[in-house]
């Protein structure tokens, strides 16, 4: 599967806090019509035994063939819990040499802390890294968002992710002309999401503004806005653009 080409793949979050809760909701992420299936892992009450975490990654690999997403969400970017940077250091390249997870999140905020070599170190592990910045306040100017891919460029990032608070339809706007403006500057593959009611209209344009995945949900949604994953799919199979 190629993230970046045809209509936008669909991603459903695991937020359980337990083995229990997480394993019952793959099982429905499996049947549903998402491509890629995220863990977000500051859900999850044992995050700091990594022997557990472990073994959840292994159940979960055993259990899809979809693409495995793991996330550690800080509490700075509206995650559950909050993590000191050793820990999640310790946490992502453990799991990264693993074998068993396909892509990481890593927020852009850590990596400029952690620097160059620990997003290489990830990648030596063959995983690729989804690089991302969230703002729940505000939509920041355009020029802040450009200047955040590029960064997130410069480190190596496989795919960027934008994810900001709209206060009004200019800023719903200027976050879906993002990706066509950095266009200008690399070739980073981009997805922009609005949050709230005002920007679901993002999560279901990435077709035609270049947004290459989109977050759908399963009961709880892990960010304001996201649509249940079924009627996403529908959405995007109806807007989805024939090749002329």
């Amino acid at each position: 599967m190629t993230i970046g080409s045809g209509r936008p793949k669909i991603c459903v979050p695991l937020v359980g806090s337990t083995k229990k809760e997480i394993i019952e909701q793959c099982m429905r992420a499996n049947e549903s019509a998402a491509e890629i299936i995220e863990w977000r892992v500051d859900y999850f009450d044992d995050v700091a035994d990594l022997e557990k975490v472990y073994d959840v990654v292994a159940v979960l690999r055993e259990m899809t063939d979809k693409l495995l997403l793991f996330t550690f969400r800080t509490k700075e970017e509206g995650g559950e819990q909050s993590i000191s940077l050793t820990a999640y250091q310790n946490l992502y390249t453990n799991i990264a040499y693993l074998g068993l997870v396909d892509l990481m999140d890593v927020e852009l905020s850590v990596a400029q802390f952690l620097g160059r070599d620990f997003i290489n170190d990830l990648k030596n592990a063959a995983v690729k890294i989804i690089m991302s910045s969230h703002d729940f306040e505000k939509t920041p100017a355009d020029g802040e968002l450009v200047y955040r891919v590029n960064v997130m460029n410069q480190f190596g990032a496989d795919i960027g992710k934008l994810a900001v608070m709209p206060h009004n339809l200019q800023d719903v706007l200027r976050v879906m002309g993002i990706p066509q403006k950095v266009r200008v500057f690399n070739q980073l593959p981009l997805a922009v999401m609005a949050m709230g009611d005002l920007g679901k209209v993002t999560r279901v344009s990435g077709e035609i503004i270049d947004s290459v995945f989109t977050f759908g949900s399963l009961d709880q949604a892990s960010a304001p806005g996201q649509i249940p994953v079924e009627q996403l799919a529908q959405i995007l199979d109806a807007l989805h653009v024939t090749e002329q």
